[in-house]
């Protein structure tokens, strides 16, 4: 099983991904959370289904708890969380609640104004069926026109064609890249939602760049079998908008439903640098188990405040059984949304962007591609003996993805 092919036109000996690739400690990240915003607290507001409601915690509302601890969200469900989000306050997502729970006087004079924002959906009677809102994913995807046979610690030229990095101005004008994140079609990346909410304040999201290698070249230019080979231009585009999971909450020790989708304001273009990495919508890679699984992180090393690699970079790590990683973490509520990956020490660089993405070769239309097992999420230190780093599952959050995708 293999997820790589020969380059289009191109020679050399193909090989199977990964192999001869010693298997090293995971990235992980030490997320930095800064300014976040919030919503005078509680407000009245009405709920999806019109009922009159007040503006509260996920905690203080019953109705949205048992919907999110559900074992499987629906594309109604999800349509009906995202339209109940009316807000945050203290790094925490405030929904229209009909009958909350333990519900204060209202008092404002430590409030944020509401951080504008994107709409999170469409209006439902305009939405697609589950059915075509597939039909918009690649048919291709997790495909990489690399010759690589054996691995190393900077990727090839055309290595992991889904990574992407996010763009943001800073108050001074200055354009920088601060997070990660994984190209799944043409129009949309996921990255995570810390990503998104818990920038600086003074920073505005701008645009996606795709087909990245060198990131102080203007050209990416790299010898292959004594040849010179150039890669196409990269693509930096507009965002057009960004949809933040609703149950996104950064608590005291951990970060719950860590994701976020980025629409693109216009369709990337494929090639053999900028590629989809697949979903895992089958239902064997729904309910794969992780431990022990190979994954691959890859990425520059960008974070909110730490200094990057300038060439893409990569690294082996091996999945951690959840009671490990619980153990590891014992206030964080580690579960099922979650994966943790990696934790031997003094062998990691932090490779890995924050956001970006964790992958593994699976069994698709029987060949080998890539599919997106995580995004990258928080975790300690590097190398640390011992202690994974903690990745968003994206398996577990795949009809959301779905049910937010438009043409």
């Amino acid at each position: 099983m293999t997820a790589v092919r020969r380059r289009r036109g191109g020679g050399g000996s193909g090989g199977t991904f990964g192999r001869g690739v010693a298997v090293v400690p995971i990235i992980t990240v030490i997320m930095c959370v800064l300014h976040s915003s919030a919503a005078q607290f509680p407000n009245p507001c009405r709920t999806p289904d019109l009922k009159n409601g007040l503006c509260v915690t996920v905690a203080q509302c019953p109705l949205i708890q048992r919907l999110l601890n559900q074992p499987l969200l629906t594309s109604n469900v999800v349509r009906f969380l995202e339209a109940s989000r009316c807000g945050a306050q203290d790094r925490k997502v405030l929904v229209c609640c009909a009958e909350p729970e333990n519900v204060q006087p209202a008092t404002t004079a430590a409030s944020l104004p509401v951080q504008t924002r994107p709409p999170a959906s469409t209006p439902l009677g305009n939405r697609l069926s589950y059915e075509s809102q597939l039909r918009l994913l690649p048919d291709e995807c997790g495909v990489q026109y690399t010759d690589r046979i054996i691995g190393g610690e900077r990727a090839q030229l055309d290595e992991y064609p889904w990574t992407a990095l996010i763009q943001h101005r800073r108050k001074n004008g200055e354009l920088k890249f601060h997070c990660g994140g994984a190209l799944i079609s043409d129009r949309y990346v996921l990255t995570a939602a810390h990503c998104i909410e818990n920038i600086q304040r003074s920073w505005t999201l701008t645009a996606v760049r795709l087909g990245e290698w060198d990131i102080d070249s203007d050209q990416d230019c790299a010898n292959s079998y004594g040849e010179r080979v150039c890669a196409d231009p990269v693509q930096d585009i507009a965002i057009e908008k960004y949809i933040v999971h609703p149950g996104y909450a950064v608590q005291k020790q951990s970060v719950k439903n860590d994701i976020a989708q980025v629409r693109l304001a216009r369709p990337a273009v494929f090639n053999d640098y900028v590629q989809p990495i697949c979903l895992p919508l089958e239902p064997a890679q729904r309910t794969i188990s992780y431990d022990g699984q190979r994954f691959v992180v890859a990425g520059w090393g960008q974070t909110e405040d730490a200094p990057r690699s300038r060439y893409k970079l990569y690294v082996g790590v091996s999945g951690v059984p959840e009671q490990t990683c619980q153990q590891q973490y014992p206030q964080a509520g580690i579960d099922r949304t979650q994966v943790c990956a990696g934790g031997t020490a003094k062998q990691d660089s932090c490779r890995g962007d924050s956001g970006g993405p964790l992958m593994y070769v699976g069994q698709r239309n029987s060949e080998g591609v890539m599919y997106l097992g995580g995004l990258v999420s928080y975790g300690r230190q590097c190398g640390l003996e011992g202690v994974p780093g903690v990745y968003t599952r994206v398996n577990q959050f795949v009809d959301w993805i779905v049910s937010n995708l438009e043409p």
